[in-house]
């Protein structure tokens, strides 16, 4: 192949006097070319061998002496102090630097025959290395291209691979045609290991009686624990009239495990009286949560139960929740439950509680460091008329420690839910709630509501009917929170 045009001799001698040989090369020499060219150089020498013509003494002119030298033949090429009778040569003969090149080539191997050309082919990347990989999956392709570094055309090309299953080929353009010298083929391969630990492939080429191996290798690892959701095993809806409908109770589901987990379902076994009312269970990512409503409608007096059941494809489906109430006819004073407050002390927190389940696991020590302080209070059952429903919120924000926060008023309800630090866990309980002055109406009494003030790096509030204990709280920091001026937060039954 020419690497310049010729112009005029006057151009090129110019260019071959300001140009080394290094900035003029763009491929190998082409010695078969070269061997013709010296032959039209001067027709004497086609027997020339190199003892006799390619010493290191100069003779009839410096393209004697030129063996892998352009540089040389181009001097003699201009004349003096050469041959004079070289001048005309390059014009006559239409020599590039390319031809100067060539021509060096064949005198540095003269008289023995030019080597033949053959094809190589490489590839890129090599070896093909993947990162560590879950086992089953699959991982992202990586391109190999494949270049034919040789001087010849490969043909007739084969393709095998040793480990088709773990390390997967697609898209190759290697398989049975012509690389010709310079030109390229490729294809991608894709990693799914079958088991843990180092896995390894080999992906071979033959052509052209040769063979390029391409070894391919990586790492199949475990991966994620699987999915697995976690939810309340009990809901309690208390006392309900026969024939009306409570409040709709929430219910956080939360997933535990390492995976996505897809729900397919969230049903109730009993739902004329414990009906679904709301889901934004679909797809929960690890981490994630979504929740569940249901309400409590009796149709008969005595206990009323339900499951609720949560169908996915975690671990442990289908789960369910345990979900009774108890159906009321009496026209006399509504029921009324107990709250029963726990502390903390490693901690420094409160809580109350009326759920039994909770109750039993805070006193056999399934909710570790928990003890009851001895005080309660009474509220009415969720859906009881003529009194407020309670929300209750809980947070793991401030880890290790949790803490939960109960209001029986919209405004608050609405701005704790706007709080991405805490979470709705649903109406717990029922309780009137006081005037604005602070005051309780009669048969009931009023309940004081504290706050730590974010003490020990958390939030925490204490609820008590006791106005000592309000007092001994407050010498201590915390903050009174309510309506009037001794700030009362709810009303309880007497």
């Amino acid at each position: 192949m020419k690497r310049y045009g010729f112009a005029s001799f006057a151009l090129f001698t110019a260019l071959a006097l300001a140009l080394t040989p290094q900035a003029h090369a763009t491929q190998p020499p082409n010695c078969a070319n070269g061997k013709t060219l010296y032959h039209k150089l001067d027709a004497s020498l086609l027997s020339c061998a190199n003892a006799a013509c390619h010493g290191t003494n100069a003779t009839a002119h410096n393209i004697w002496n030129a063996a892998n030298n352009p540089g040389l033949i181009d001097q003699a090429l201009d004349g003096p102090p050469g041959d004079p009778s070289m001048l005309g040569l390059r014009v006559s003969l239409n020599l590039t630097y390319s031809d100067l090149e060539d021509i060096a080539n064949w005198i540095g191997v003269a008289p023995a025959a030019c080597p033949v050309s053959a094809p190589a082919l490489q590839a890129a990347p090599s070896p093909v290395v993947f990162p560590s990989t879950t086992v089953g999956s699959t991982s992202a392709p990586i391109g190999v291209t494949v270049t034919n570094v040789g001087s010849a055309s490969a043909t007739a090309i084969g393709f095998s691979n040793n480990n088709g299953t773990e390390f997967i080929v697609s898209s190759n353009t290697c398989t049975g045609p012509t690389v010709t010298a310079g030109g390229n083929c490729a294809f991608n391969v894709a990693f799914k290991p079958s088991a843990s630990g180092s896995r390894n492939g080999s992906l071979t080429l033959t052509y052209n009686s040769k063979t390029l191996l391409i070894s391919a290798s990586g790492s199949g690892s475990s991966g994620a624990s699987p999915g697995q959701l976690s939810m309340s095993s009990t809901i309690s809806f208390g006392s309900q009239n026969v024939g009306t409908t409570s409040s709709a109770r929430s219910v956080t589901v939360t997933n535990v495990g390492g995976a996505a987990v897809n729900v397919s379902s969230v049903s109730s076994n009993n739902p004329s009286e414990f009906a679904i009312t709301s889901s934004t269970c679909a797809t929960v990512n690890a981490g994630a949560g979504c929740s569940f409503s249901f309400a409590f409608t009796p149709g008969a007096a005595g206990t009323r139960t339900a499951a609720i059941t949560v169908v996915s494809n975690g671990t442990g489906s289908p789960q369910a929740v345990n979900a009774n109430g108890t159906g009321v006819t009496s026209s006399g004073p509504p029921p009324t439950i107990n709250l029963i407050e726990y502390h903390h002390a490693a901690w420094d927190h409160y809580f109350i509680t009326a759920i039994a389940d909770e109750i039993t696991k805070l006193d056999n020590g399934t909710f570790v460091g928990w003890a009851r302080t001895g005080l309660q209070f009474k509220a009415f059952p969720t859906g009881t008329a003529g009194s407020s429903a309670v929300r209750r919120f809980f947070s793991t924000a401030f880890t290790p420690r949790s803490s939960h926060f109960y209001t029986p008023f919209a405004s608050e309800c609405a701005t704790v839910t706007a709080n991405p630090d805490w979470q709705f866990e649903g109406q717990v309980f029922n309780i009137p709630t006081p005037a604005t002055d602070g005051s309780c109406a009669g048969a009931t009494m009023p309940v004081y509501r504290l706050y730590n003030n974010g003490q020990g790096a958390a939030p925490n509030h204490r609820y008590t009917t006791d106005l000592s204990v309000r007092s001994q709280m407050m010498s201590q920091g915390w903050v009174p929170e309510g309506y009037g001026s001794v700030r009362v937060i709810m009303c309880a039954p007497q």
